[in-house]
């Protein structure tokens, strides 16, 4: 019997720029799961220079299987998120 080998379930971070401090403590907790290659996490702070961020973001969120929303009243009272 072989192991079936699985792609990493990619997570998107939805978050207010002034949580992102909470963004990066929530990856740390995450980091084993991504370490082992079961998840990868994606979030605006990865676009690289020149890119697009608007395609850039649309891309990765529909290409995320789970879009975690970081919900806190700076995210609320957000325009954009």
């Amino acid at each position: 019997m072989s192991v079936q080998p699985y792609q990493a379930i990619e997570l998107f971070y939805s978050y207010a720029h002034e949580d992102e401090k909470l963004r990066d403590k929530l990856e740390k907790h995450l980091a084993l799961l991504e370490r082992e290659g079961v998840i990868t996490g994606w979030h605006d702070r990865k676009i690289g220079a020149g890119k697009e961020w608007q395609n850039e973001i649309d891309t990765h969120l529909n290409s995320s299987q789970i879009i975690l929303l970081l919900v806190s009243a700076n995210f609320i009272a957000s325009d954009y998120c």
